[in-house]
């Protein structure tokens, strides 16, 4: 499709995940407590967030985000928002600001739901453990969730 037009594409996959050889499919309830979209290397983190939160009695539908740009919002996203009690959840493995935060918003316009954005912290990445600046882990997404939901 790139080499057949002229449309700027960015799609994103974390070197973290060339050891992955499984498929990873988007996990989809009618009705969702939220609804996470997860890009690159933070969809393994919202897969065990997915779990954990499943068996602590909570529906978390996620998708997993391949292509960016251009960035197709599917039906099923719009279904899985408008049907969601707290709305939705953009993890992006780079800083919030940027194009997590430009998908959470035409989230929000179609769907109508708000949608959130965390990604790295707002600081300098280095890379050494005392200044490492990491994507959302899963703790961080669970912690996120009870925030939200005041659960």
């Amino acid at each position: 499709t790139f080499e057949k037009d002229n449309d700027v594409y960015y799609f994103s996959e974390h070197r973290g995940s060339f050891a992955n050889k499984k498929e990873l499919h988007d996990i989809i309830y009618k009705k969702s407590s939220l609804v996470i979209f997860a890009i690159s290397i933070t969809r393994f983190e919202a897969l065990k967030a997915q779990k954990i939160l499943k068996a602590q009695g909570h529906k978390v539908s996620v998708f997993n985000l391949v292509w960016l740009k251009p960035f197709s919002i599917k039906k099923k996203y719009i279904e899985a928002l408008k049907n969601s009690k707290y709305g939705g959840l953009v993890l992006d493995d780079d800083y919030a600001d940027g194009i997590g935060k430009s998908i959470a918003n035409d989230l929000n316009l179609r769907s109508g739901k708000k949608v959130n954005v965390i990604g790295l912290k707002n600081k300098s990445a280095g890379f050494h453990p005392k200044v490492d600046n990491l994507p959302p882990n899963t703790k961080e997404i669970i912690n996120f969730f009870y925030k939200l939901t005041n659960a």
